[in-house]
């Protein structure tokens, strides 16, 4: 048989070699009937004659015994020989009722999942199976059965099919595999979605991953058929994503994932599905359109195609979404930028105009997650950031949501670090650097605490890295400093100088915790000590640190924790203690890696600490018994202070700036300027500027190498950097005289003697600098320096140098050189003021023979104006010698203050004896150097008294002059004398004159550094009244005031007001500037008529300007001071104005204009702060007797009946009056609005009857009341409240200030009802002694006056 089929002869077959198969055979038997029936079917071929033979095989086979049998064998022979004969029908099949046929082909394709089983001895038999089933293509007539039965057997035969392929299959195997179900896909006239489905699920995830060789077949099967496939699966995702059909789909919810399957395999395919996905793109329904957007991002982002290019609709669609579309949708697409650009560099352009689009997004998340793509996509390379992307990144470095901020400028700073470390810049990376290094340090100027926190922050560890070598450091640091904008540049010097001041405050901190855990301390000290520690913690908290009010419980926590470990150590014998390690990191010549160790060691004890705690209170403890362990134990503290540790330490000058540091910095400014002496302006100005900073610090050049450096530079005689290294040396001072270098003190020396003889800033500075360096011998060494110098010879260039040195001598050794300094300037002061009125032809007189004119300058002096001559600058120098030395010789002065005082006074006022063919900026020049001394004589306390009130009158001149330089300069000036909270408030209220500045910059400027001024005081008050209140509870006096003021030179000038009984000076308050305001107002020279009802307008703008500042974050108790300062000023007049008869219109017409501004005033305040002025005010606040004279009451108002104003009431945010903040601190809380009316008149009096309706004072509010008639009880309450107002009227009119110098005279004035509530103290803290000590009241007057108290109150 096998040599005719091999011959290729047809075997003649006889029905008698057809064996029986029959179920009841012996198993062996069967299988060898089988095994010969299918030898016999296999010699066969197809459409054999005599294939009718096989029809009783065939019904036997079709017995379900086959199919169920026991043995794999029996079934795969059965299954071979029914796939022979229907072989051997074809294209026909034997006849069989339907229900066998089904049974049939899911019995031949059940037997096709053994193909899988590589190594079974059956797998040749299966193979020939498959071979022969794929050769008729067997399973065509299995597609036709009806209900349904061709779709169940194609499922079984693709399930089978694709679970039985392996790897190790021959890719005969795959094609024949292929060729089955191609066949059956292609018989189909509509192919069903099931089977549609069995395909997608083998090229998505999971199915894909797990079984590349079936994604391999499905691949090759969707390849072969995708002519017919097509369509089909077009109205797959028609059904999906159009009709939404989905009931009887399985893979609906994997759609997106199956186009992009398809994407892979076949184009023809994708470009039937465009139109649907892009339709799915525009639907309303947000989770279809973002289901689509991410599939199209996916699939456009992938990388090896050019699928955003072929679809330009479907792109530009997509991109629409990406724009205007939900947060949501754009959340989802933002994720795959990074792809884009590392994958399609084409479709950057694109992508960045939608980037810009979506930086500027309403939803944060949509920021910050485009900051973090942005970040991922140019991976910290400088290079790599376009200019659109520069755009995004700096408008987000400004963004209002502070993690937005933080990811941009974080970024900004990983870039800058990442290419600062290679020295080799070129000059585009430069123009980048500086670009980055500007939107960093830029941030620094925003309100927020915090940004200031992080470009502090970004600056330790980006901009100027600490953990680089010093070299490295230093380079960096001076490549930065000169390449950044002027704004940049201060603010480097203002987070440097922050951070110093820090690390000082720290010190402070870490001392008074010492004292603290001292075991000797009195109960008094510590509690005066406890009192300065929790001042020092919240300005640390306030100034410094993020979130004040968490962070400064967290350093009290930490304080109390350290004051105990201090003293534990200190019974144990224990040198560890963590006030000491503390102390160690931040001492002065702590290396930058030693202070980072040692604030790592102080971390890990607070963590061993919090290990411990947590072991002490498990976390299965209940809510309430962890709250309690956290108020009472501080459990869950220690974590929160190893934090704090760490960002202090980051935020200290000692990791960024220690001594080896400034010690490099010196070295390379010295090599760089011996090495090239000419050196661009800009780079001196730098190094003028850093070093500006370092001098506040002295102790950060005490090392040797630093102190030698200073002394080389002084040798190199660089003009540009002169003063600020003599200023430095000075500083130094005691460090040097403490190292003992007699070498180093000779040559400084012998140095400092020729600049002397140099320009006067840089000979007042050498001066200084010799003072320092000597100052037990200054007297000496000054007195021989005058007795050596000629002042007679004014032709020389050296006099205005030796003028400027004799001012600056007088000052520092008044006692030793007072006689002949006023000797030698009175008589310079003679030549050069009365030389004009000299007779040039008397050549006996000495100074005859010198002309006007004949002044000479030192050349090339640095900074100097051309504009101004030699005379002006005599002139300027000789009043500003004067002044210093009238400063410094005080009481001694005697004629030399009035030679000043003329002098200064004809320098502002242009006399023109003085300012005689002088030029315009010449003018400018004198007045304002006129200005500066007076400002200084104005606020020194010993001149204050003999300061007049037309001084702050010929102040405001300036403030009205036509020139905006003398105006803002004038200003400017105001501003830095009143940075010291104890100058005279006058120089407030004229501050306050820039109401009607023309620039509106300018304007608002001005009011931020009022209230800025108006905070200090506050601060200082409030302060100065706790250690008061703490040194009387305490029964001693307190002798060492603490200062948390920033500036140590103030420390001395702010103590004294500390050191005496005497209250605080009511006059610094900011409200009380109020007072002088109105004065100043009252005598404007455009002021000239009371009821000018245009001028009260303007007058309106400047009250509001002051009023406005003090009512920000104003006191609770500032209404009843107020009301009692606008009574005071009513019950007086202007003691400036002779009580002659001659001058009593003038007198008269002050008063007016003075008491209208009052009332204009009290109207302004009842409508601003409505909310203030609940309280009534029977009292009168002490004004000062150089201004008011007191008179009666005057209850008449000056306000025109047609002057109205309509102000809106500003919401005022009020402080409480705590005095002492050791409990919490102080409270901010906002006052509620109160409405007023809509205009308010006030109406003049008409007639001269002594029964007048009163409007001003406190009967305003009485006044508003309709006459009505009323029971006899209350009119006779109401007219005995009335007597006892007019009693206080005139009780108050004698009352004594407030500072207690006076004694009252009458039991009535003893008593406390005419003591004013001044802002800033406590009611309750007011010492009763005086009512005590005064002689009782007779039981009438105590009556009286226990009523009055009750009305007031």
């Amino acid at each position: 048989m096998a040599t005719s089929s091999s011959s290729g002869n047809i075997p003649d077959v006889l029905p008698s070699q057809v064996l029986s198969v029959n179920p009841s055979l012996p198993t062996n038997k069967l299988l060898d009937n089988l095994t010969k029936n299918q030898r016999l079917l296999q010699s066969l071929p197809q459409n054999y004659e005599k294939r009718h033979f096989f029809t009783g095989l065939f019904k036997t086979l079709l017995d379900d015994f086959f199919y169920s049998h026991e043995r794999a064998d029996i079934q795969l022979y059965a299954a071979i020989c029914l796939a022979d004969i229907i072989r051997i029908y074809a294209p026909n099949l034997p006849d069989a009722s339907p229900e066998k046929m089904l049974n049939m082909f899911l019995f031949l394709a059940r037997q096709l999942l053994g193909l899988k089983k590589i190594d079974d001895t059956l797998f040749t038999r299966r193979y020939y199976l498959l071979e022969n089933l794929s050769m008729v293509q067997s399973f065509i007539p299995a597609v036709n059965l009806e209900d349904n039965r061709g779709c169940q057997i194609s499922t079984v035969v693709f399930n089978n099919l694709f679970n039985a392929v392996q790897k190790k299959h021959s890719d005969q195997l795959k094609n024949l595999m292929i060729e089955i179900i191609s066949v059956i896909l292609a018989e189909y006239e509509t192919i069903p979605f099931s089977l549609l489905e069995i395909l997608f699920a083998r090229i998505i995830d999971p199915e894909k991953k797990l079984r590349e060789e079936c994604y391999e077949l499905v691949e090759a099967i969707i390849r072969r058929c995708e002519s017919f496939l097509k369509p089909v699966i077009a109205d797959y995702f028609k059904a999906v994503l159009i009709t939404e059909d989905i009931e009887s789909l399985h893979l609906h919810t994997k759609i997106y994932n199956i186009f992009d399957g398809l994407c892979h395999i076949s184009e023809t395919i994708v470009d039937e599905l465009i139109p649907t996905i892009e339709h799915r793109l525009t639907v309303s329904n947000e989770k279809h359109r973002r289901d689509a957007a991410k599939i199209i991002a996916y699939v456009t982002s992938s990388s090896n195609n050019d699928f955003a290019q072929k679809y330009k609709t479907l792109w530009n669609t997509f991109l629409e979404q990406l724009k205007t579309g939900t947060p949501e949708i754009q959340s989802t697409c933002i994720k795959y930028l990074k792809s884009y650009f590392i994958n399609h560099p084409e479709l950057i352009t694109d992508l960045e105009d939608v980037m810009v689009h979506l930086s500027l997004s309403t939803d944060t998340n949509i920021r910050l997650q485009l900051m973090i793509q942005i970040r991922a996509i140019t991976n910290s390379n400088l290079l790599d950031i376009s200019d659109k992307m520069k755009q995004i990144l700096c408008e987000r470095a400004r963004d209002k949501i502070w993690e937005v901020r933080k990811e941009a400028l974080d970024y900004f700073g990983h870039v800058y670090k990442k290419e600062c470390i290679n020295a080799n810049w070129s000059n585009d990376i430069q123009k980048q650097l500086t670009w980055v290094a500007n939107c960093i340090i830029h941030l620094y100027y925003q309100t927020a605490t915090q940004d200031k926190l992080l470009a502090e922050r970004l600056l330790t560890f980006y901009l100027m890295p600490w953990d680089v070598n010093t070299d490295d450091k230093v380079r960096v640091l001076l490549t930065l400093y000169s390449n950044v904008s002027e704004n940049a540049q201060r603010a480097i010097r203002e987070m440097i100088h922050s951070k110093f001041l820090l690390r000082r405050q720290l010190d402070k901190l870490i001392d008074l915790c010492l004292q603290m855990a001292d075991l000797n301390i009195t109960n008094d000290e510590k509690q005066l000590i406890e009192l300065k520690l929790v001042n020092l913690i919240h300005a640390i908290a306030l100034r410094c640190l993020p979130n004040p009010d968490k962070n400064e419980f967290v350093l009290k926590a930490f304080a109390i924790y350290a004051i105990k470990n201090h003293k534990q150590s200190l019974i144990n014998n224990n040198e560890s203690s963590i006030l000491l390690i503390f102390r160690q990191a931040i001492s002065d010549g702590i290396k930058s890696k030693e202070c980072y160790a040692l604030a790592n060691a102080i971390g890990q004890m607070l963590l061993d600490e919090a290990a411990k705690e947590q072991k002490r209170f498990p976390t299965n403890t209940t809510e309430e018994q962890i709250t309690t362990n956290n108020e009472n134990n501080l459990h869950g503290q220690f974590t929160k202070m190893c934090g704090l540790i760490k960002m202090m330490f980051e935020k200290i000058s000692t990791l960024l700036f220690d001594q080896e540091t400034v010690s490099k910095l010196l070295k390379f400014i010295f090599e760089l300027v011996s090495n090239e002496p000419e050196q661009p302006t800009s780079y001196y100005e730098n190094i003028n500027q850093l070093l500006k900073v370092f001098i506040q610090h002295p102790f950060i050049f005490n090392s040797p190498e630093s102190l030698e450096f200073l002394c080389n530079l002084l040798k190199q005689h660089v003009l540009e950097l002169a003063p600020i290294l003599l200023r430095t040396i000075e500083a130094c001072g005691p460090l040097i005289i403490t190292s003992n270098q007699s070498n180093m003190l000779t040559l400084l020396d012998s140095e400092l003697s020729t600049y002397l003889t140099l320009h006067p800033p840089i000979a007042k500075r050498a001066l200084y600098c010799i003072c320092a360096l000597h100052p037990n011998k200054k007297d000496d060494i000054l007195k021989k320096m005058i007795d050596d110098t000629q002042y007679d010879q004014f032709d020389s260039d050296q006099f205005i140098t030796r003028l400027v040195l004799l001012g600056h001598m007088l000052k520092i050794s008044p006692i030793a050189l007072g006689d002949i300094g006023k000797r030698i300037l009175n008589n310079i002061s003679k030549y050069i003021i009365d030389k004009r009125q000299i007779n040039d032809n008397d050549d006996e007189n000495m100074t005859s023979s010198f002309l006007h004119g004949h002044f000479t300058l030192l050349a090339d002096e640095p900074h100097s104006d051309p504009e101004i001559g030699a005379d002006t600058r005599v002139k300027r120098e000789l009043v500003k010698a004067l002044t210093r030395a009238v400063l410094g010789l005080r009481e001694n002065s005697a004629g030399l203050f009035i030679v000043t005082y003329k002098l200064i006074r004809k320098s502002i006022e242009k006399d023109q004896d003085f300012t005689d063919e002088m030029s315009e900026s010449e003018i400018i020049y004198i007045r304002l150097c006129g200005l500066s001394c007076l400002l200084k004589l104005i606020c020194h306390p010993y001149f204050y008294t003999r300061i007049k009130p037309d001084d702050f009158l010929m102040i405001m001149t300036l403030l009205r002059d036509p020139s905006s330089t003398i105006r803002q300069r004038t200003y400017r000036k105001l501003a830095e004398q009143l940075r010291d909270p104890v100058c005279p408030i006058e120089l407030l209220a004229l501050l306050a004159f820039a109401a009607k500045e023309p620039e509106r910059e300018h304007r608002e400027q001005i009011r931020r550094l009022m209230l800025q001024i108006i905070d200090t005081r506050r601060e200082h008050i409030k302060l100065q009244l706790s250690y008061k209140t703490t040194s009387k509870t305490n029964g001693h006096q307190q002798t060492n005031g603490f200062d948390d003021d920033d500036d140590d030179d103030d420390d001395n000038n702010n103590c004294s007001s500390t050191n005496d009984d005497k209250p605080i000076d009511y006059t610094l308050y900011p409200e009380y500037s109020l007072t002088y305001f109105l004065y100043f107002l009252s005598k404007s020279p455009a002021f000239i008529l009371y009821d000018d009802i245009e001028m009260l307008h303007t007058m309106t703008d400047y009250i509001l300007f002051l009023l406005d500042a003090l009512l920000l974050r104003c006191d609770t108790t500032v209404g009843l001071f107020y009301k009692g300062l606008l009574r005071s000023i009513k019950s007086s007049e202007d003691a400036t104005i002779s009580s002659d008869k001659e001058e009593k219109a003038e007198r008269k017409d002050a008063l007016k204009k003075l008491h209208v501004l009052v009332d204009l005033a009290y109207v302004i305040l009842s409508q601003r702060a409505s909310s203030l002025m609940i309280c009534r005010a029977s009292s009168n606040v002490p004004l000062s007797d150089i201004y008011f004279k007191k008179t009666r009451y005057n209850h008449l108002s000056y306000l025109p009946k047609d002057f109205k104003i309509k102000l809106k009431p500003i919401t005022i945010t009020t402080v409480s009056d705590t005095i002492t903040p050791i409990n919490k601190r102080t409270n901010i809380r906002n006052s509620n609005d109160i409405n007023t009316s809509s205009s308010i008149t006030i109406i003049t009096t008409p007639t001269k009857s002594i029964k007048q309706k009163r409007i001003s004072g406190d009967n305003e509010e009485d006044n508003s009341m309709k006459k009505k008639r009323t029971l006899p009880s209350i009119k006779k309450r109401k007219r005995q409240t009335s007597n006892d107002v007019n009693e206080d009227q005139v009780t108050n009119s004698n009352s004594s200030p407030v500072n207690g110098t006076n004694i009252r005279k009458t039991s009535i004035n003893s008593s406390n009802r005419s003591r004013v509530n001044f802002p800033y103290e406590k009611p309750q803290l007011r010492s009763a002694s005086s009512s005590s000590s005064s002689p009782s009241p007779s039981p009438k007057t105590n009556r009286r006056t226990t009523t009055k108290d009750k009305i007031s109150s």
